[in-house]
């Protein structure tokens, strides 16, 4: 289920629809910040969730009360052994927007869509006024030039929101920086910046079984795959029916035919050790936000001693993570792709430091 092509189907159909957003959290709580619930058909119907049990049912009947005024509501929760009717007691508080979706919003719905599924960084940018109305929506593609399009965006909106441009952009970097909510307030109301991440795409290099199942997992977690394999018969629609692209050429030739950007993910599972170290000699320079290759300690430190005999440093071999995965005892080719999805998605929420890589041995070996 993808909220945003929920709420692009509902507009474009006129259907009144409300959207709620946790935008802040503190302590423990059951959802976490940015987590979202669209209710749809007076209240009969929703998609998501804001955290579940009582929380959950307070903000659907609020978004009831909401259909058809077309004001905004921000309410806040507080969850402790103080307030049992809660249903929840997880000792943190959170903020939640509640917001009717109207027409006009559908061509920011829709740029923001693209420039996510692009696997663009984006802040959402929304001021309330005081009277709860939705002064405007913005999109602001972090993967381009937005200073400059921050400064025409700005001389048609300063004069309704009162803050300026100097307090706009620190709390744009600072949600950029730290991937969470930043809100501020004036006189005016309050203008909400939001963190959007692009929709991580994964390059798998190799058709075999290992990959097949790395597919299929990180499809069903989020993510873009794209199969390349210099054979037809491992690269292809049917052996791949989840991944959005199929390329059957030369590894080398392939390289044409991608693009690697700081929202990318590589994985290198070919049959060959020498096609692996090709690989990698190509995309280790890259900006991509993972790269990974499989393989043993042994083969893995053969690679690494290639690579630096053609001029690559030892630290830009550090940030590949190789052995791939996490260390959980995997053997079977189902078990390895468990092992490396778990890994792509630590790096995707920032946990990886928390967790032991098979790659950690190695990184301290080649130090």
């Amino acid at each position: 289920m993808d909220i945003l092509e929920e709420i692009i189907d509902a507009l474009q159909s006129d259907e009144e629809t409300i959207l709620a957003t946790i935008i802040s959290t503190n302590g423990s709580t059951p959802a976490s910040a940015l987590s979202k619930m669209l209710v749809k058909d007076g209240g009969k119907k929703w998609l998501g969730t804001v955290g579940g049990g009582c929380l959950e049912g307070d903000v659907l009947q609020e978004a009831i009360t909401m259909f058809g005024s077309g004001a905004s509501k921000i309410l806040s929760f507080e969850l402790n052994e103080t307030n049992l009717d809660q249903g929840l007691i997880c000792g943190g508080s959170l903020d939640v927007l509640i917001e009717p979706l109207l027409k006009k919003h559908l061509v920011f719905f829709r740029e923001m869509k693209q420039a996510r599924d692009n696997g663009d960084d984006c802040i959402q940018v929304t001021f309330i006024a005081q009277d709860g109305k939705i002064s405007f929506k913005h999109c602001l593609n972090m993967s381009q030039d937005w200073n400059d399009g921050m400064m025409e965006w700005w001389k048609n909106v300063d004069g309704r929101s009162g803050l300026t441009m100097e307090i706009v952009v620190e709390g744009i970097k600072k949600t950029y920086r730290r991937n969470e909510t930043e809100r501020l307030k004036n006189a005016n109301g309050e203008l909400i910046l939001e963190p959007v991440q692009g929709m991580p795409s994964l390059i798998i290099f190799g058709g075999g079984h290992v990959s097949k199942y790395i597919s299929r997992s990180a499809a069903m977690v989020g993510f873009h795959v794209t199969i390349i394999d210099d054979r037809p018969e491992y690269a292809n629609p049917v052996r791949f029916p989840e991944a959005k692209k199929t390329i059957a050429c030369d590894f080398a030739e392939a390289f044409g035919q991608i693009e690697i950007k700081p929202s990318t993910y590589v994985v290198i599972v070919t049959r060959g050790h020498r096609s692996d170290e090709e690989i990698l000699s190509h995309v280790v320079e890259k900006p991509a936000k993972y790269i990974g290759m499989i393989g043993s300690q042994r083969k893995v430190l053969t690679t690494y001693k290639h690579l630096v005999e053609r001029g690559i440093s030892i630290e830009t071999l550090r940030k590949v993570h190789a052995p791939i995965g996490i260390e959980i005892g995997a053997t079977t080719a189902e078990e390895i792709a468990v092992s490396v999805v778990a890994q792509l998605i630590a790096v995707r929420r920032g946990e990886v430091d928390r967790l032991e890589n098979k790659s950690n041995v190695m990184r301290k070996l080649i130090t």
